[in-house]
């Protein structure tokens, strides 16, 4: 028989010293020996549901431990000291610790300070994990109440039929009885007559009223039978199930019908082209363009009938076998979205052809299409799977547990859920294509770099450029003037390689300009550019551009270098640019260094380094990978814990833009500013330490460094020239990179022009003046593996790196990586808070604390002695950053034009206002309304909560906006008693919407539609009449743009092709965030951060800041905007329809 229990000493030291180093709570206490008598100080440590207690603070095994576990921690009363001892009594505080054991005796302990023991007995409670056990007692009575109202139901259900059996069997007896009497009639008919004696008139009556009354009695209870059937809840659950399936039954048609439209519009038409005498496309292409949709079309076709048929045997509906049928087929859709990006690509590369790319408009022009593009259907099966599932949670909420179907839905929702998971990892790539294929399509040269599947969209936006003379230098008096806004103005749009500047066209069309296309690969950003001589400089100061333009200088490898100079509309949006740009060419020239070789049979090139360490795309257990890579050729992030996220925040190997512009969003969601800041303070005070160890030698194990230091000195030995002396050579500036094709010559040395330092840009260029030029990533790894702590290397430092990859001493070489490291971290820590505070200012703006902390984090940077020139420059552009204030866009603000509106207490009437002015002083408060919103309020669903208008009070205002205005253009409609004043009334709102669309101000057009169709003025069926067809026919185009059919499918193809400013409809970005919300959680069971949402929910907020960033130039007109703004006059929904009826009675009929 078993005396004992064993115990893992060793496992248990282990935790002890972990909850002594990391615990939840840990201090001296004194502890009450078991005899009751004496009292001894002790060293208490909490971990989890575990309290140690030691002799001391410095003993290394503990001497005792607690399971907290239900327990119970409350304060106690001081005991009643000795008169003696009653000084030192007071100064004691008593709590007990009471264990649910049997025969377990109640731990007593004491603290000298009151806040202690309050901390300790609430860190006990919430160890004891008795609100779990509280709540697991609620949740079981809960259960046994349901479980205790399921039996009653069935009770009732028996009883009820067998009610219906007993009617059954007296609707028998009656039958017979029935059926007896008519044999008796038949008996008293045929026999001769006898004159009816009074008393069979009599029994007659009575068995007329018996019958009369069995049949009241009967039809009386299957009354109540069915009435009660008709109020159960079952029956009001199968009632939703049945018109699930009714809505699914459709949603199917439709889907079908695409595929139809795809298969006999586009995929028949283009093989037999393939197969005439001149093929537009080969058999292969359309193969791999069209994939399996026909067969895909084919599936869904039977699965549709089978929907038919089971719709036409209701209220039977049996749907599970039908997904049986459907389970086997998965493996198509598994094929199709695998391959949908590769069908994108071969399809873009066929447009190329011109024949193709007519004959596909051609198809694209017939009526089934209705403007949808072949790219729109071949989208269409990526978003069937959802929708199925989606489908199967509404069936699932509304089948009973017992139900037969019950399981067999559940099986085909998680295969189903498992299809969807791989199809999310494609679905971000498709969008990315889908977008550089529609702005492609609008160059009217087209462009090439954008047919590149790897190249990512960043953002768009209207700059302007200002003209250069041949010399480099800003023409004179053009910059800042009025002519250069309206001529320079260009459409430029950033992607992760290339900067494409554009002209707008007449059409909407875009031409590309003379050197319009720009490789970032061989770019320089210059944030601050200044003039070359005092006369330029001069030309600056006056201007109301100062501070708003930026210089990118290109030198390609076979062209003659140029510069591009750029002005923005306000710091803002100045600050967003710059970043995105500095941000792109960082990533470019850290894949360049990094990429050593390709993976071996596969299209997909990967990094040794990335191939060598296992962290970046193997599972662990606080990080999960998807299947998708990142701009830096890495996996994306899954779910992660929060460690992990800060550590790949901090990589010197590479940093994603797409990563960090998630990670700033959404930290606030499992982190705080102070633990990012933290995090960043310390990888530049302990890089080494706080970097992981496999990251940094990963680097240095690259053999592709080690040629490039060795390409390095053996370039600054040929460039040297002999009649130099050893002071020529340390004023020299080091040599540029091997990714720079061009130098430009100075008096003394050659020095490259073209600079970068990890995403720090330089911002002056004085640098240049000085014979010095701002060192690169790869320049500062260069130097500091020849052990130079100077800005400038000599041609003994060169020597000395040839040295070190040749087989310099180890010791040496340990010294030159830790100066490497100490470059790259601070290169790290400065480019993320640099696109911190350039493109997140508000979390400085309401917080000034941490704001203080930054500033004194740079400060102390700048003061180190080992800091290179562009990396104190870097720390001094962020400080003024912080510090300056905003001058902003020059644009009236909301509450400038309200404060108007009230001083100004005259109303002009509607009809002194021209349709053109409302429309563009309408655009103008609903972008002022919109601009503001701050993207914090786009989390946590807060507009939904009960206190929405504390959490989140600008989407609240947006939505009064909106009301607010469609109350207006209905109260402006119904206030006219004669009918053709009313009709003109709405052809002018008509007229104010559709100018609305052509300023892309989506918002305004869906306040007039939804206004006219409100009751109260769809009814008003005179009016109508009166109202021209060529204004119907705008309505009807107005109406289809913002339909929400399809998730606003024709709203959102708009906002692809449109360029800002723009009005976007709010709402249907708050649905796609309700529905990630809803559908995915903050936190996986394993309490990592679900990054792949936050990813989502990014994207959707980067193209709502968008638009937000980019203001329109529309001058405010007081008149107009105060008829918008006064509400006074405005009637509610209950007083519109009284309105509506006063002038349009209802007809008699």
């Amino acid at each position: 028989m078993q005396k004992g229990m064993r115990l893992n000493d060793g496992h248990i030291t282990y935790l002890a010293l972990l909850a002594k180093k990391d615990g939840t709570r840990r201090g001296c206490l004194s502890k009450k020996s078991s005899d009751n008598t004496k009292w001894h100080s002790k060293w208490f440590a909490l971990l989890q549901n575990m309290l140690f207690y030691f002799e001391n603070d410095s003993s290394s095994r503990p001497a005792g431990l607690y399971l907290l576990e239900g327990c119970v921690c409350d304060r106690a009363p001081s005991p009643k000291p000795s008169l003696s001892a009653k000084e030192c009594l007071e100064k004691q505080y008593y709590f007990t610790v009471t264990f649910n054991h049997d025969n377990q005796k109640a731990l007593e302990l004491r603290s000298e300070d009151v806040k202690d023991c309050d901390e300790w007995v609430a860190a006990i409670t919430q160890a004891s994990y008795r609100n779990l056990a509280t709540e697991h007692e609620t949740l079981m009575q809960k259960y046994l109440h349901l479980l205790q109202i399921v039996e009653t139901e069935k009770t009732v259900a028996k009883q009820l039929r067998q009610q219906i059996e007993d009617g059954e069997i007296e609707i028998e007896r009656l039958k017979a009885e029935i059926a007896g009497l008519l044999k008796d009639n038949e008996k008293i008919q045929s026999n001769p007559e006898v004159p009816p004696s009074d008393d069979d008139t009599e029994i007659k009556k009575i068995k007329k009223v018996q019958s009369f009354l069995r049949g009241w009695i009967c039809r009386r209870k299957w009354k109540t039978i069915i009435q009660d059937y008709i109020r159960s809840p079952h029956a009001e659950s199968m009632r939703k199930r049945n018109q699930v399936v009714f809505s699914m039954l459709e949603a199917e048609a439709e889907y079908v019908q695409q595929l139809h439209i795809l298969v006999n519009n586009f995929l028949r038409p283009l093989r037999m082209a393939a197969s005439s005498k001149k093929p537009p496309i080969t058999h292969d292409d359309v193969s791999s363009i069209f994939l399996n949709s026909e067969t895909i079309m084919f599936l869904h076709q039977i699965f549709y009938q089978g929907l038919k048929a089971r719709i036409s045997s209701w209220p039977t509906l049996v749907l599970a076998d039908l997904f049986d049928i459907l389970l086997p087929m998965l493996n198509i859709y598994q094929e199709f979205v695998r391959n949908h990006q590769y069908s994108l690509q071969i399809l873009a590369h066929c447009k190329q052809n011109r024949d193709f790319d007519k004959l596909l408009k051609q198809y694209e022009a017939k009526p089934d299409c209705e403007e949808r593009t072949l790219e729109t259907f071949l989208t269409y099966p990526m978003f069937q799977i959802p929708r199925y599932i989606l489908t199967l949670h509404e069936l699932l909420a509304h089948t009973p547990h017992e139900h037969v179907e019950r399981n067999s839905l559940d099986y085909a929702k998680s295969k189903l859920e498992e299809l969807s998971r791989i199809m999310h990892d494609e679905v971000s790539e498709t969008e990315n294509i889908r977008k550089n294929l529609a702005i492609e399509r609008m160059i009217v040269e087209g462009c090439e770099v954008l047919l590149d599947t790897s190249q990512t969209f960043v953002r768009q936006g209207s700059l302007i450029q200002v003209p250069m003379s041949e010399k480099g230098k800003i023409t004179r008096g053009r910059l800042g003037s009025l002519s250069l806004k309206k001529e320079g103005e260009r459409q430029c749009f950033l992607f992760s390689k290339h900067l494409i500047i554009c002209t707008r066209g007449s059409g909407g069309k875009l031409h590309i300009t003379k050197n319009g296309v720009v490789s970032l690969i061989d770019c320089t950003l210059m944030e601050e550019p200044e003039g070359t001589d005092d006369e330029s400089k001069g030309e600056r100061s006056g201007q109301d551009v100062e501070h708003l333009d930026f210089k990118v200088i290109v030198e390609p490898k076979d062209v003659q270098p140029y510069t591009v100079i750029l002005v923005a509309s306000s710091r803002q949006e100045k600050t967003a640019w710059t970043s995105d740009i500095s941000q792109c060419i960082d990533n470019i020239r850290c894949n360049g260094l990094m990429m050593n070789a390709f993976e071996e049979n596969s299209k997909v090139t990967v990094p040794q380094m990335i191939k060598s360490d296992t962290s970046l795309y193997c599972d662990d257990v606080d990080i999960r990978f998807s299947k998708m890579m990142n701009s830096c050729k890495v996996l994306q992030i899954r779910y992660a814990s929060v460690e992990r996220l800060l550590e790949r925040l901090t990589d010197l190997r590479f940093l994603s833009i797409d990563f960090l512009n998630t990670f700033l969003h959404s930290y606030r969601v499992f982190s705080s500013a102070d633990v990012v800041l933290d995090k960043l303070i310390t990888i530049y005070k302990k890089p080494i330490s706080a970097i992981p160890a496999r990251s940094l030698e990963l680097f240095f194990a690259s053999s592709q460094n080690n040629k490039f230091l060795y390409d390095l000195s053996v370039r600054e030995e040929c460039d040297e020239d002999p009649g130099h002396t050893e002071e020529t050579e340390a004023e020299m500036s080091p040599p540029k990179s091997p990714s720079t094709p061009k130098n430009v010559k100075s008096k003394n040395s050659e020095f490259s022009l073209f600079s970068f330092n990890n995403g720090m840009v330089v911002s002056s260029c004085r640098e240049l003046d000085n014979n010095r030029s701002a060192l690169s990533a790869a320049s500062a790894f260069a130097i500091a593996t020849a052990g130079a702590n100077e800005g400038t290397p000599t041609k003994e430092k060169y020597r000395r790196m040839s040295l070190a990859s040749a087989g310099f001493p180890t010791d040496q070489r340990n010294g030159d990586k830790e100066f490497v490291i100490r470059r790259a971290a601070t290169n790290r820590v400065l480019n993320v808070l640099r696109h911190w505070v350039s493109k997140h200012s508000q979390d400085f703006e309401l917080n000034t604390e941490l704001k203080m902390r930054v500033i004194s984090f740079l400060e102390e940077v700048m003061h180190d002695p080992e800091l290179l020139t562009q990396e104190r420059k870097a720390a001094a552009n962020i400080i003024r950053t912080l510090t300056q204030e905003d001058p902003g866009d020059n644009q009236v603000t909301l509450e400038e034009i309200i404060q108007m509106a009230r001083e100004d207490c005259k109303t002009e009437p509607f009809e002194s206002h021209s349709a053109l002015e409302i429309a563009e002083q309408l655009t103008l408060l609903d972008h002022l309304v919109f601009k503001v919103i701050p993207y914090e309020e786009f989390f946590g669903q807060g507009w939904m909560k009960n206190d929405k208008n504390e959490r989140t009070p600008y989407i609240m205002k947006t939505t009064k906006h909106f009301n607010d205005i469609s109350n207006r253009i209905a109260t402006e409609i119904l206030q006219w008693d004669d009918v053709n004043l009313r009709a003109a009334v709405i052809e002018k709102w008509v007229a104010v919407a559709d100018i609305c669309r052509c300023l892309h101000n989506y918002n305004a057009v869906l306040e007039i539609t939804s206004s006219l169709n409100r009751s109260s003025i769809f009814r008003l069926k005179k009016t109508w009449l009166k109202v021209s067809k060529q204004t119907k026919t705008v309505i009807d185009k107005l109406q289809k743009l913002v339909s929400s059919e399809g998730r606003f499918k024709n709203l959102r193809e708009a906002l692809k092709n449109c360029d800002p400013p723009c009005v976007p409809y709010l709402g249907m970005y708050l649905t796609d965030l309700a529905f990630i919300e809803e559908g995915t959680p903050n936190y996986t069971e394993d309490n990592l951060v679900n990054f792949s949402k936050m990813r989502m929910i990014s994207h959707i907020i980067r193209e709502i800041r968008q638009f937000q960033q980019t203001a329109y130039k529309i001058d405010y007109q007081p008149k107009a905007a105060k008829y918008l703004l006064d509400c006074s006059a405005a009637l509610d929904e209950e007083s519109l329809y009284d309105a509506s009826l006063r002038i349009e009675p209802k007809s008699s009929s």
